[in-house]
C-alpha cells in the first residue's frame, strides 16, 4: 500500500518564512541595551509570533497537517530555550554574562532557522517506508505488542525489587538515581537488561490508536489499557524527568489523532489546551522533587533543606528572593557558559560528538572499551558537580564545530523530520501511523540532546521489526 499522495503532511513555505522573519526580528531585538532577561523576552515573543503564524499557514491544509514531528520539534526547542523568558526572570540576569548570552541567543536562532529550512529537504531515501505500508495488522496484534512491551518495560524494575509491588511503589517515591533499577554510569549486564525499558515508549502511541478505535476492543480491555498507561505515566512523573513525561503524553495524543479519519478542532483545541496547562503545573512540581524524591516532597513540603541546598548549587540563589516566573532549565544560560569556553579554552571536539552519539546504544556489557563520553565533558568544563546539564542540540553541535555544525545538523534534523512525516500519509493503514507516532520520542529527545537520538530510535526500530515478524508469521498461517 502506497501513501496517500492527496494528503498534505508537510510544512508550508509561507509558514517557514514567518518563522525565519521571527528569527531575523529576534536577532535585531537581541542588540537592545536591556538586561538579558528582558531582551530574551522580546526575542521569545518575536519567535512565538513566527511559530504561531507558521501553524496557521499549515492549518490551511487541514488539522492533520499539524500532527507532524517537525511541529512538535519546534515547540519542544522553543520550550527548552525561550519559553521561560515570557515570564519574569530577574534571577537569570544575576547568573549570566550579557555578552555570552547574546552569542548563545544568536546560536539558538541560527539552529532554529536551520531546522526550519531543513524540514523542506527531501534528501533521505523513502523506499523502505513504502514497504511498511504493506504490513496489515489486526486489533489483536496491537494488543499483543502493547502488553508484551508493557511487561518487558516493567520487568527490570520488578526484578530489582524481587517482584514485590509494595517495594516497587516505595522505590518510585525515592530520588530517581537512587532507585535499584537506575542505570549505572559505566553499565553492566543489568544495564543491558534495563534497555528493555525503552519499549515503554511504544506504549503511548499504541494506546492512542486503541482508544481512537475503541469500538474494536472490549470495554474491559480498554480499562486495562488505561490502567497500564496511567502506571507508565506515574513512573515517569515520580522520576521527576519532565522530558520523559512530555514525550509519553505527546506520543499518546499523536497516536490518537493521527489515525482519525477526520480531526475535529472542537476536540483538538481544548485537549491541547488542557494537556498543556496540566503539564506546565506538573512539570513545575517535578522540578521541585526530582532531586529529593516524591516521598520527601510530600512529607516535608516544597522547601526542605535539601531542596534549598540544591537550588543554591544549581540555580545560584544564595540570599536571593524568588523573583523568577516559570522556570524550565535556563538552557540558554548553560549555552552561554559553553560559548565562553569553546573554542578559546577547549578546542572543538569535531567528529567525537557524532561518534559518541552513534555508539551510545551499544551496551558496555558488549563493548567494555567503549568511551565513557565526550572528549571534553560539558559538566566538567563549566564546573558542574553532582548533576547533568542540558545545552540542547544547538550547544552540542556548537561544541563539535561551531556555527557551521549548527547549520549542518539543523538541516539534517529538518530533513529527518520530512522523512519521518511521510509515514503519516498512510492514513488507511494503522501500523505505519503507529511507527510514525513512536518516532516522536526520538525527535523530541533530540531537541534536548544529540547524544541520545540513536538510542531513542530503538523503540521505533523494535516496533518495525516486531511488526514485520508478526505480519510474516500471519501470512504463513
Amino acid at each position: 500500500m502506497l501513501p496517500d499522495k492527496q494528503v498534505k503532511i508537510q510544512p508550508n513555505w509561507a509558514g517557514t518564512i514567518g518563522i525565519l522573519v521571527g528569527c531575523l526580528f529576534g536577532y535585531y531585538l537581541s542588540f537592545d541595551d536591556l538586561p538579558s532577561s528582558i531582551m530574551l523576552r522580546h526575542v521569545s515573543i518575536s519567535l512565538l509570533a513566527g511559530i504561531i503564524f507558521s501553524f496557521i499557514m499549515d492549518w490551511r491544509f487541514g488539522l492533520r497537517n499539524l500532527v507532524r514531528v517537525d511541529v512538535f520539534a519546534l515547540l519542544a526547542f522553543y520550550f527548552l530555550t525561550f519559553f521561560e523568558f515570557l515570564f519574569p526572570q530577574s534571577r537569570f540576569d544575576l547568573l549570566a554574562i550579557p555578552d555570552d548570552v547574546l552569542t548563545a541567543t544568536h546560536l539558538a536562532l541560527l539552529g532554529l532557522a536551520a531546522m526550519t529550512l531543513g524540514r523542506h529537504l527531501n534528501v533521505l531515501p523513502r523506499k523502505q517506508l513504502d514497504k511498511l505500508g504493506d504490513i496489515q495488522m489486526e486489533p489483536k496484534h496491537f494488543l499483543l505488542i502493547f502488553f508484551g512491551a508493557f511487561i518487558l518495560n516493567f520487568l527490570p524494575m520488578f526484578l530489582a525489587v524481587d517482584f514485590n509491588p509494595v517495594d516497587w511503589f516505595h522505590e518510585t517515591l525515592q530520588p530517581r538515581f537512587s532507585r535499584p533499577w537506575s542505570r549505572g554510569r559505566l553499565g553492566d549486564l543489568s544495564s543491558l537488561l534495563n534497555e528493555l525499558q525503552l519499549l515503554g515508549y511504544v506504549l503511548p502511541p499504541i494506546a492512542g490508536l486503541i482508544f481512537a478505535r475503541w469500538r474494536s476492543y472490549a470495554k474491559f480491555t480498554l480499562v486495562i489499557i488505561a490502567l497500564c498507561l496511567l502506571l507508565l505515566w506515574y513512573t515517569a512523573f515520580s522520576s521527576g524527568t519532565r522530558n520523559i513525561l512530555a514525550i509519553q503524553v505527546a506520543s499518546f495524543f499523536a497516536g490518537f489523532f493521527v489515525v482519525q479519519k477526520k480531526i475535529s478542532l472542537k476536540i483538538l483545541l481544548p485537549t491541547a489546551a488542557a494537556v498543556g496547562i496540566v503539564f506546565i503545573i506538573l512539570a513545575n512540581m517535578m522540578l521541585d522533587f526530582r532531586r529529593i524524591g516524591l516521598d520527601q516532597y510530600i512529607r516535608e513540603g516544597r522547601y526542605t533543606a535539601e531542596f534549598k541546598e540544591y537550588k543554591q548549587q544549581y540555580m545560584a540563589e544564595r540570599n536571593m528572593k524568588d523573583e523568577a516566573g516559570y522556570f524550565v532549565d535556563y538552557n540558554l544560560w548553560r549555552l552561554s557558559q559553553i560559548v565562553s569556553l569553546f573554542p578559546e579554552v577547549y578546542g572543538y571536539i569535531g567528529w567525537n560528538m557524532p561518534f559518541v552519539a552513534i555508539t551510545k546504544p551499544i551496551p558496555r556489557a558488549l563493548w567494555p572499551e567503549k568511551p565513557e563520553g565526550l572528549a571534553v565533558s560539558l559538566e566538567e568544563a563549566i564546573g558542574a558537580e553532582g548533576y547533568t546539564i542540558a545545552v540542547t542540540w544547538v550547544g552540542e553541535a556548537y561544541v563539535a564545530g561551531g556555527g557551521i555544525w549548527i547549520i549542518a545538523i539543523g538541516l539534517l534534523i529538518g530533513a529527518f523530520c520530512y522523512f519521518w512525516n511521510e509515514l503519516a500519509k498512510f492514513i488507511q493503514n494503522p501500523f505505519p501511523l503507529i511507527v510514525f507516532a513512536s518516532g516522536f520520542y526520538a525527535v523530541l529527545l533530540l531537541m534536548r540532546s544529540l547524544m541520545f537520538f540513536t538510542t531513542a530510535l530503538l523503540p521505533s526500530i523494535a516496533l518495525i521489526v516486531l511488526g514485520v515478524f508478526m505480519y510474516k508469521q500471519n501470512q504463513k498461517v
